[in-house]
């Protein structure tokens, strides 16, 4: 009887633990985000297969293909951009793995060319 018992405390927690460390990627599909880029926001959209960033109040753009790999992860292939000073070429493929999605945040890790960095998207209350 306390063999059982003690297979059922495993196996609750192991259950647990499996529950809280699961992450729902879902926010991202069809929805717009903000971030900060240089004190600034930047507003981006992803709709179906398809990734926009608007920097300087819409002025600028970049537009990219979506390649999901799953809900937490995909790349980004670059496919157009009026941004000076971009520093990837038209083709470039980002690698972005979601890390953690806690309430309207969703964090991540983006590489690309053996460079790799963090960031953090806000889901928005309303499109603009």
């Amino acid at each position: 009887m306390q063999a059982i018992f003690k297979t059922f405390i495993v196996v609750l927690s192991f259950s647990s633990l499996i529950s809280f460390t699961k992450k729902d990627c879902s926010i991202l599909r069809n929805n717009q985000f903000t971030y900060q880029n240089s004190n600034k926001d930047v507003i981006v959209i992803f709709k179906d297969n398809k990734h926009l960033e608007y920097h300087s109040n819409r002025k600028y753009y970049i537009k990219s293909e979506i390649q999901w790999v799953s809900d937490c992860e995909y790349y980004l292939v670059i496919e157009e951009t009026t941004l000076p000073r971009f520093p990837f070429k038209i083709g470039s493929k980002l690698h972005i793995v979601i890390t953690k999605v806690k309430g309207n945040k969703v964090h991540y890790k983006s590489s690309l060319g053996g460079k790799t960095w963090k960031g953090k998207l806000t889901k928005m209350k309303k499109p603009r």
